[in-house]
């Protein structure tokens, strides 16, 4: 092709058409310039393209860690209902000065239980690695990253409160209080407990019906942030589906 076009220069050169010349030289420029703007332009269709995959494979694996943390949550819930029961049954116990007997202490122990908040952000530390923009649409990319930066973070620090409040208030109150039953690594939680030293010191320790009380209260915030962390997980899967359906 190249030859040819050089033929063409030459036999214009030759023949001393300086007109006809000029001519075909702007046409070959104006070939060569077209030629660059659709190679520029395949070349931006096939990033985009790459772009496209790129982005639809975060989102896919956004929405399967999705999936796994209302999972995660829902079986979260679960346990934070179930210790909101052990205190519940353990206050009125020692609010009405019922008694002692042995099948409160399973509840003794999982009064002070808090299930961790586990959850997979995968999907999400890939797509700030390669660059939040990479979602095109505004409304979806900033739905994701509330859902990772505010709403889970929010649980996240009830969480860590929590570890605090365990650490620093319950633990030494409760080995003041309780004897905790001699287990097996492989032993069911269900089948641990706590006898007290004292069961009237229980009964009558203010400090005592204080945490429990302040500890539910922190069980309750946990479930519902729990539950409006899984309704957002809804929302933004059903986003991304329709996302991935218009593409």
């Amino acid at each position: 092709m190249l030859k040819f076009f050089q033929r063409i220069r030459l036999k214009l050169i030759t023949e001393g058409n300086l007109k006809r010349y000029l001519i075909y030289a702007i046409g070959e420029i104006l070939l060569v310039v077209i030629g660059i703007l659709i190679a520029l332009q395949i070349n931006n269709m096939n990033e985009e393209r790459k772009q496209l995959v790129k982005s639809n494979e975060i989102l896919l694996e956004i929405k399967e860690n999705l999936q796994f943390n209302t999972s995660r949550f829902m079986a979260e819930i679960k346990e934070e209902k179930e210790v909101i029961k052990s205190i519940d049954l353990v206050l009125e116990n020692i609010n009405n000065y019922n008694g002692y007997n042995d099948t409160l202490d399973f509840h003794f122990i999982n009064a002070t239980y808090y299930p961790t908040a586990s959850r997979k952000s995968s999907g999400y530390e890939t797509l700030k690695s390669q660059g939040v923009e990479l979602i095109k649409s505004t409304t979806l990319r900033q739905t994701i990253i509330n859902l990772y930066e505010k709403t889970y973070n929010e649980l996240s620090d009830v969480i860590r409160e929590s570890g605090a409040t365990h650490e620093i208030n319950i633990i030494p109150l409760f080995t003041e209080l309780f004897l905790t039953h001699l287990s097996a690594p492989d032993q069911p939680f269900k089948k641990m407990g706590a006898t007290p030293f004292d069961y009237d010191k229980v009964v009558h320790s203010q400090k005592y019906r204080g945490i429990l009380s302040f500890w539910r209260q922190g069980r309750t915030v946990a479930i519902q942030l729990r539950q409006i962390a899984i309704e957002e997980n809804n929302k933004l899967s059903d986003a991304i589906n329709k996302e991935l359906d218009e593409k």
